[in-house]
């Protein structure tokens, strides 16, 4: 008879991991010349190898297990299911066993695998909630969890391998920086003076005179960034007037502005409201 682990054996006032049993009824135990106690138990043994599956009778087991149902009073449920997982699981190495070996296809492969992911996951999940109803009968409401532990470094000395005289100023500097008081501010902004009605007034006049200009050249003597956008601003709001009107002749090309005629503009109860505050200025 193969040795069997002391937790194998079963109590009068216990029952079996996963054995399963209707209350009031004795726990199911298989008695067979090479084993005796707990289904669960055997189904480990065999996965382990620690027990051949084929010493193991299953139509012993079958019988015994239906002669438990028989004089059980009031059969529960979840002991016969139970039991035909485990058996389908015995059945189904001791097939792979008795059988031929024949390599299999990577689709067969794949569903074995699949299989015993399965199988692993089920027991993970029914350990699980062994230790959370116990937890509950406790009266316990909360599972603490406690964060892995972090990696020892290998070695208490650090690489300084690297590490150079300027590198260690620099990085001494920033955190210098970091507690220094803000610089004194020694350059005064002074006012743009350049506004959005002299950019208009500018473009108006150019298109008046020559009634073709490019952005380009009202861009003439603009220095800064600022005094572009506003230049901008300020075509936009005549577009907007319907005092000139754009257009490229390619793509990302020259911006050509053209004076736009009177008797071209759309009436004035069509054109866009002014915004709030402002007024439209009177024709050309």
């Amino acid at each position: 008879m193969a040795e069997i682990p002391q937790q194998a054996h079963t109590t009068p006032d216990r029952t079996p991991q996963g054995a399963g049993s209707a209350p009031g009824d004795a726990p199911f135990s298989i008695h067979l010349p090479v084993y005796e106690g707990p289904l669960d138990v055997l189904l480990r043994l065999i996965e382990e190898r620690r027990l051949e599956i084929t010493e193991v009778s299953l139509a012993a087991i079958a019988d015994q297990f239906i002669a438990y149902m028989s004089g059980m009073p009031r059969r529960d449920p979840r002991t016969l299911a139970h039991f035909i997982w485990v058996a389908a699981r015995l059945i189904l190495i001791k097939s792979r066993a008795l059988l031929p070996q024949v390599v299999a296809s990577p689709e067969e492969q794949e569903e074995t695998d699949d299989l015993v992911h399965q199988l692993r996951a089920y027991q993970l999940y029914k350990h699980a909630a062994q230790i959370l109803k116990a937890r509950e009968q406790q009266g316990l409401r909360a599972y603490p969890v406690q964060p892995p532990p972090l990696p020892h470094p290998q070695s208490k000395k650090l690489p300084l391998d690297n590490v150079t005289l300027e590198a260690l100023a620099n990085a001494m500097q920033r955190v210098v920086n970091r507690w220094l008081p803000p610089p004194v501010a020694d350059e005064m902004i002074s006012r743009l003076t350049l506004t959005v009605n002299d950019c208009m007034d500018r473009i108006r006049a150019a298109v008046q005179a020559r009634q073709r200009v490019t952005f380009t050249d009202m861009l003439e003597g603009v220095n800064t960034r600022v005094e572009v956008v506003v230049m901008l601003l300020a075509l936009l709001e005549l577009l907007r007037r319907y005092f000139v009107r754009c257009y490229q002749e390619t793509l990302f090309g020259e911006i050509i502005i053209e004076h736009f005629p009177e008797a071209e503009r759309p009436p004035a109860d069509e054109r866009p409201t002014p915004p709030e505050g402002g007024e439209e200025e009177p024709g050309d």
